[in-house]
């Protein structure tokens, strides 16, 4: 029976559909399922020795028990533009997400506080100009709450800022109806091919790696040199933008190389980008490569990295959070913090438009090799394990506020539950010598160093 969707509310376990053709009685969620879970729990408990199914919105019941000003405060911690009820707004909408990404989005006029009574609701379409970021912020809402599905209503200032005002937990009963049936059987339909990849029944799809690192230019001050002087209009290594008091500026260099099946391959292209933009950036004047989190005052540093041939879910999102973004967080200076929360948030995603997503949580690990293969090897163990890695620290508040925080002595303390969910994983033996130095480098509370240029840890030359 594996491919199914069940709802579970408390100790109740049943198909999100009435009946199921030929199911058994006592038939229960296997691998290969997905259960929903509701307010109230969910009751039923795998053997951690058995690969258990994908369970959605598993932390719906400790949701539902909190006050309002736990639900804001986690909210404000990852960064979330919070409403002030006390303000004055001109717009109300409603996002409605299953498994993080929007199934409806609704405008709802208003007048000051009150909604018209009678008034129509307007759905946005995907192509409006605010349907992208609504849905967005609403994924940020859910996910620092820990939920998958939601509602999520957002409020517009007069400014056109806007703002996280509720989140509520869809009613069980609604996925019998509507949009939410219509999810639910959509992820069915994708449980089924997924089964029938790994039988061989639709000949699979292998797991690709990619990547978009940045990097700083310095002078011998310390001053940002604009990567446009050198690589704008360059592919494969080229210039990204930012804003600075209002202008759009190109100061910033990212790597844009192809994807791979495994990190050796993802790290080998990397650093051909890197003899390409060492060919065009000259010796004179000598600039500094920098990375890492923030190499630069101002200046928040990315290592985003792209998964496709994988189906993007929730558990993905907190299981790179806890096996990628925790361990590099426990390398980082501590003067890297300050990226966070408005970068480096958890759970940070974009899906990809040639399909997969990118994972935008990590700083730049260009500023070590180490790190760099490591990253790669955790998110590709993360990707393929998503089902049998039994730890998930990032479903964890005290690990959470302590990646927030900058507490790297508390993060720490998860180190050997991940190093020991992932030994016990099929995809270890092959993915361990890429992991192990990172994790011996955690051990010896080694940090990396953003002071240095990184040209040297990638044996690239200037003009080489």
């Amino acid at each position: 029976m594996a491919g199914m969707v069940w709802l579970c509310d408390g100790s109740e376990v049943v198909p999100f559909v009435e009946s199921v053709n030929g199911m058994a009685s006592g038939v229960m969620p296997e691998a290969g399922d997905a259960v929903i879970a509701g307010r109230n729990g969910l009751k039923r408990e795998w053997p951690a020795s058995v690969i258990q199914p994908l369970v959605i919105n598993a932390g719906a019941a400790e949701f539902a028990r909190w006050p309002e000003e736990e639900v804001r405060r986690r909210l404000a911690r990852a960064g979330v533009a919070v409403w002030d009820p006390a303000k004055r707004g001109v717009g109300r909408f409603e996002a409605s997400l299953f498994q993080l990404l929007p199934i409806a989005v609704e405008r709802r006029r208003t007048v000051g506080q009150a909604e018209l009574s009678g008034a129509p609701v307007t759905m946005l379409q995907p192509e409006d100009t605010r349907y992208k970021p609504l849905a967005r912020l609403a994924a940020r809402a859910l996910y620092a709450c820990g939920l998958d599905n939601g509602k999520v209503e957002l409020t517009e200032d007069e400014q056109g800022r806007c703002f996280v005002s509720r989140i509520a937990l869809p009613a069980q009963s609604g996925y019998l109806n509507g949009i939410w049936r219509e999810a639910a059987a959509r992820l069915a339909s994708e449980l089924r091919s997924n089964i029938g990849n790994r039988r061989g029944e639709g000949g699979g799809t292998p797991i690709l790696l990619g990547a978009d690192p940045e990097f700083l230019l310095l002078d011998s001050g310390g001053k940002v040199v604009s990567a446009a002087r050198y690589l704008e209009g360059g592919h494969g290594a080229g210039c990204d933008a930012v804003v600075i008091r209002g202008q759009i500026k190109y100061p910033i260099a990212e790597l844009r190389p192809a994807p791979a099946e495994s990190p050796e391959l993802l790290a080998r292209n990397i650093r051909r980008l890197l003899q390409q933009a060492a060919q065009r950036i000259p010796a004179e004047p000598p600039l500094r490569w920098a990375a890492g989190g923030m190499p630069a005052a101002g200046f928040a540093l990315g290592g985003h990295l792209h998964l496709s041939g994988v189906a993007l879910t929730g558990r993905l999102l907190r299981l790179l959070d806890s096996y990628v973004a925790f361990p590099l967080a426990m390398i980082e200076s501590p003067a890297e913090q300050a990226r966070r929360p408005k970068y480096g948030y958890l759970g940070d995603f974009r899906l990809q438009p040639h399909g997969g997503f990118e994972y935008r949580t990590l700083p730049s690990w260009l500023v070590s090799p180490l790190a760099a293969k490591a990253s790669f090897a955790l998110a590709l163990l993360c990707a393929r394990e998503s089902a049998a890695l039994t730890s998930c620290p990032a479903a964890e508040e005290r690990f959470i506020e302590a990646y927030y925080s900058g507490d790297r002595d508390e993060l720490r303390g998860c180190l050997d539950e991940l190093a020991a969910a992932m030994a016990k994983t099929e995809s270890y033996g092959e993915l361990q010598s890429w992991i192990e130095p990172l994790l011996e480098a955690i051990r010896k509370r080694r940090t990396w160093d953003t002071a240095s240029d990184f040209r040297a840890k990638w044996k690239i030359a200037p003009n080489c």
